[in-house]
């Protein structure tokens, strides 16, 4: 069988275990909901123990501030944990240009420039996101990720999990990116003039799944964009590099099963956490990050689809699939800045 014949497989989405144990097919919201509940269990057993930590304060200090036509560019710090500090790009649209407050928290994929990918600075193009919705009007806030930019740590190559899990080695990385990115949002909606109720998120690739995962589990965000982030875990070949023994270790806890042969949980499944608010998949059918072919987006797009026209809210999402790769064209970014506004400033 050949690339192009070969199916990968899409664990159901619409169907839970109830407590006689026998499988039943979900057709109404009361079902899902049992459903949801078993997924929130299980996705919180891989994203590990979170350390007994207090949330700081949503407070941030500006570092460096430079003025242009489009935007204010300022470079600012604030506290995810009580004695860890990050930097990130806060570019701030005149009033008369800004979207009714809407703001855009901006993640940020696997490159060495980290945060300054979102101002342009990057080796490849159209990752710049805070750039892109700061020019549409939109207040964004760029952070660096966790072992990564000015928050890699001495000696270690960028995006190398070892100091993290050194720390918390109950935890996932997966966790801290979420537990971070809930800390941005708590510093975005204090910043002047955002709206807090006009929140969304954007990623691509670690980002992509990033926004997902945080969207997942906090419901501030009104509106989700994942850029090439989302695959499915079921037969895929590649699905180690999701629970490697080196460098980036995504859910440690997975590793035992993936080496079995058993996927307890998969990525369309956290993507359901979403629903029913607002959520956009962008990837590209020959995306080979992160399996052959991206082959299983239309099923997975359409399992998402059904979930949400359960909930009556089948206008809610949407699965954009391209011809392309691993990249944001121009045309995606046309259609994210779209989607942002339609639901975050109507």
């Amino acid at each position: 069988m050949t690339g192009k014949e070969r199916r990968m497989r899409v664990r159901p989405l619409l169907s839970y275990i109830d407590s006689d144990g026998s499988l039943r097919q979900i057709t109404s919201a009361d079902e899902w909901a049992l459903r949801r509940q078993q997924l929130e269990k299980t996705v919180a057993y891989f994203l590990g123990e979170a350390p007994d930590i207090e949330p700081p304060e949503p407070a941030f200090e500006i570092l460096e501030e430079h003025t242009y036509p489009e935007y204010r560019h300022l470079l600012i710090k604030y506290l995810v944990e009580p004695e860890e500090e990050v930097k990130a790009h806060l570019l701030v649209p005149p009033p008369e240009r800004r979207q009714k407050g809407a703001a855009v928290l901006c993640l940020h994929g696997t490159s060495a420039a980290a945060k300054d990918t979102q101002i342009m600075d990057g080796e490849k193009p159209g990752r710049d996101f805070g750039r892109l919705f700061a020019r549409e009007g939109f207040i964004t806030l760029s952070p660096d990720h966790c072992c990564s930019g000015e928050r890699q740590p001495p000696g270690f190559q960028p995006y190398d999990t070892t100091p993290f899990y050194e720390r918390y080695p109950e935890w996932s990385m997966m966790g801290k990116a979420i537990w971070d990115g809930q800390r941005a949002l708590d510093v975005l909606s204090v910043v002047p003039d955002v709206d807090p109720e006009r929140l969304g998120v954007v990623g691509h690739s670690l980002g992509g799944y990033g926004s997902i995962f945080l969207s997942a589990f906090d419901e501030r965000l009104k509106a989700t964009i994942s850029s090439c982030g989302l695959t499915s875990w079921e037969d895929n070949p590649k699905r180690l590099n999701w629970s490697r023994d080196h460098w980036y270790i995504h859910f440690p806890r997975l590793r035992e099963y993936f080496l079995r042969d058993e996927v307890p949980c998969d990525m369309h499944e956290f993507a359901a956490l979403i629903a029913p608010r607002p959520f956009l998949n962008v990837s590209g059918m020959s995306d080979l990050m992160y399996s052959p072919t991206n082959e299983n987006m239309p099923e997975i797009g359409w399992q998402l689809w059904q979930l949400y026209d359960l909930l009556g809210a089948g206008e809610n999402f949407a699965n954009f699939l391209f011809g392309a790769g691993h990249d944001v064209p121009e045309y995606s970014r046309a259609l994210m800045v779209a989607w942002m506004k339609r639901w975050l400033c109507t």
